[in-house]
């Protein structure tokens, strides 16, 4: 199957990305109960956020293959871009299609002057290591800090 090159991802493509996004992140590593629903409405409310860039990659046949997305923040005299969701279709990991859609992401980034990009994930999933080969490292002068609510 062949990939075609990425493109900035659109309103119409959200209910593909997805049932992409369920079906990946419902599997190990993240094992989260993901349902299509649940997932657009997260992916239309970064879609709606002010600043949104996205880039999707497909399939010779249309299919969705991966996508990443996030949004623009201005900070001081630039802006910075936090990278929301990233997300390869589990059998096309590997092929080279997530650092295709980040090279595409980052010239998109370029062309608008953002400074940064930066992203949270767990530190001992595949995808940090994914991350690492594209340059980020762990940030020495930032934490990242959770906690749960009782609801």
């Amino acid at each position: 199957m062949t990939v075609i090159a990425p493109r900035r991802l659109e309103h119409r493509d959200l209910e593909a990305c997805a049932a992409l996004f369920a079906q990946v992140f419902s599997v190990e590593p993240w094992s989260e109960p993901w349902g299509a629903d649940g997932a657009l409405a997260r992916l239309e409310h970064f879609h709606a956020s002010p600043g949104f860039v996205g880039m999707l990659s497909s399939g010779d046949k249309g299919d969705v293959t991966g996508f990443v997305l996030g949004n623009l923040e201005p900070y001081l005299d630039c802006h910075l871009f936090y990278l929301r969701e990233m997300c390869v279709a589990s059998h096309r990991q590997g092929q080279g299609i997530g650092s295709q859609l980040y090279r595409a992401l980052e010239r998109e980034l370029a062309s608008r002057d953002v400074r940064a990009v930066y992203l949270a994930t767990g530190r001992n999933v595949p995808a940090a290591g994914f991350y690492q080969r594209l340059g980020f490292r762990c940030s020495e002068s930032m934490a990242f800090y959770a906690k749960g609510l009782q609801g």
